[in-house]
């Protein structure tokens, strides 16, 4: 019945619902504070179309809620709505709703108390200071409410926000190498203690300061490796090193470190800091092994979280999939793993992992040709070669959406997730600007990246 009365409201206000138009559902039980999104409605671009819709209140109560509780200064700009059947038909939740439509079909949902403004949901382009310098070592991850952005090279988080002011906050190494974070990430004060005395040391081998490792992360949470600088004295020999832990933002100011018991990991194998991912209640991690010649290796673990501790809990039965054998010939290769939740992906592979059953599946694509040229056995010389590389992936309820470079240019193929066949595969158009980190998906049919020219820009997959 709901699904029915959505589609008369859309059927009976076509006019309506063009491309670019909203519409709020009013709760009328809200806090005034759950309002506030009301005026990047009514200030929003003219061409943009908007409804209110209200339950079956009486006309003087409508106009109250318009006059002083919404302080809307031309009630003309809307098309106003008093219907039960109606505010029925869109009501998902106790609170005032903000529903944004594009082509007449659904683009996105919001609560009015979070709604920042159209360009949260459309194409856009934030331009960062030239001043703030990015690597190519730098990766982007998308939030509700931020892009955070990581760059390893040059030691630097920098936290965008998505609201119309787009303030930037930049927390760089130094920023982050202070005591209390050594002891979250080490456990003890013998790491701190050893790292202030022999500081000047460390500088000329530049480990004075924590260091910052890019994560390939899922969506939603700003979340990277942070390494402590480390001294081991063994037989009056000293040895250098890192210590990892996981740093999760929920803001600019507010952070937590997670510790990585590395007494708990399985003999052999060490953290590899890249990957880093959440489902279910269990934490994953990569590993590698200490001899990365072995054809046999698994490619990551599950961790249970014990207070603020990592601890490893055993194996996932992904293993170094063919396209990477045999493993001593890549074994300089980094094999970046991307989450993209129930999946995970392998960069220079078909091989996919699904975390709610422990199967391994492959993608239903060309096979992928991994190639090293070395002429004259110098390592300057390297040549690495591909005829795949995977990007990103978003997963809807039938499909996988995978997102991959093939011969330097980028495609979309939708795969069948029950019978993992391939529906299509589509090549994207060139991009309109060079880009330094990404693309990645923004949402089922969006992409976003950072430019060689420092801007964010989020737009529309377009086809050629």
């Amino acid at each position: 019945m709901k699904k029915l009365l959505f589609c008369l409201l859309l059927t009976s206000f076509s006019n309506v619902f063009s491309q670019d138009s909203c519409v709020v559902k009013v709760f009328p039980n809200d806090c005034l504070n759950c309002y506030v999104g009301m005026k990047k409605i009514e200030f929003s671009d003219e061409n943009i179309k908007k409804t209110i819709v209200f339950p079956n209140l009486t006309k003087p109560e409508v106009n109250a809620y318009l006059s002083e509780v919404f302080k809307i200064s031309d009630t003309n700009k809307f098309n106003i709505i008093v219907s039960d059947s109606i505010y029925n038909s869109i009501n998902n939740a106790l609170t005032s709703e903000v529903y944004v439509y594009n082509e007449k079909k659904l683009y996105d949902h919001s609560l009015l108390k979070k709604f920042y403004g159209f360009a949260e949901f459309g194409p856009r382009e934030i331009k960062i200071p030239d001043s703030i310098a990015f690597s190519a070592a730098t990766t982007l991850i998308n939030t509700e409410d931020y892009f955070f952005i990581t760059d390893s090279k040059f030691a630097k988080y920098v936290l965008i926000s998505k609201h119309a002011d787009h303030k930037l906050t930049v927390l760089t190494a130094s920023d982050l190498t202070t005591e209390i974070n050594f002891h979250k990430i080490s456990g003890d004060t013998m790491c701190y203690h050893m790292f202030s005395k022999y500081r000047d040391i460390l500088k000329d081998a530049n480990m004075d300061m924590m260091r910052l490792n890019h994560s390939f992360n899922k969506r939603n949470i700003m979340a990277s490796f942070i390494m402590a600088p480390d001294i081991i004295v063994e037989n009056n020999e000293a040895g250098l090193s890192y210590k990892p832990g996981i740093i999760i933002f929920n803001n600019p100011k507010d952070y937590s470190i997670l510790r990585i018991r590395e007494e708990s990991l399985p003999e052999g194998y060490h953290i590899f800091p890249s990957f880093f991912s959440e489902h279910k209640g269990d934490y994953y991690l990569q590993l590698v092994p200490a001899d990365k010649t072995m054809d046999e290796q698994y490619l990551f673990g599950r961790f249970n979280l014990k207070e603020e501790d990592l601890v490893f809990s055993g194996f996932t039965d992904y293993k170094l999939p063919s396209e990477y054998l045999p493993a001593g010939k890549f074994k300089s290769l980094r094999k970046i793993l991307t989450p993209a939740d129930p999946y995970i992906f392998l960069q220079y592979s078909l091989s996919y992992y699904n975390l709610d059953n422990d199967k391994t599946y492959k993608l239903p694509l060309d096979a992928v040709d991994l190639k090293f040229d070395m002429p004259g056995q110098s390592m300057s010389l390297l040549k690495f070669e591909y005829n795949y590389r995977f990007v990103d992936a978003y997963i809807s309820e039938n499909t996988i959406k995978v997102l991959y470079e093939e011969s330097g240019k980028h495609y979309l193929a939708f795969i069948d997730r029950i019978r993992n066949s391939l529906i299509e595969k589509k090549e994207i158009t060139d991009f309109p600007k060079p880009i330094k980190a990404g693309p990645s998906f923004y949402s089922e049919d969006m992409i976003f990246y950072l430019t060689k020219d420092n801007s964010i820009v989020v737009e529309k997959i377009n086809f050629n």
